[in-house]
């Protein structure tokens, strides 16, 4: 299992765009339950990045 495999998996499939023969590997990569977990991750991530810029640009308001 390759991690940064599967977060440029997910990064993709946020973005919406890849290659046909890419999506159609998606499943050949690893273990679903992985992706889910990544994808989440990311997520948070991305929510807590704009809950801080949020945060930040009412506090200097």
């Amino acid at each position: 299992m390759n991690v940064i495999r599967q977060i440029k998996t997910v990064l993709w499939g946020f973005v919406g765009l890849g290659r046909r023969k890419d999506m159609a590997d998606i499943p050949l990569r690893g273990n679903p339950l992985v992706l889910i977990l990544v994808a989440f991750v990311l997520l948070l991530i991305f929510i807590g990045t704009l809950a801080v810029i949020a945060n930040s640009v009412a506090t200097f308001a």
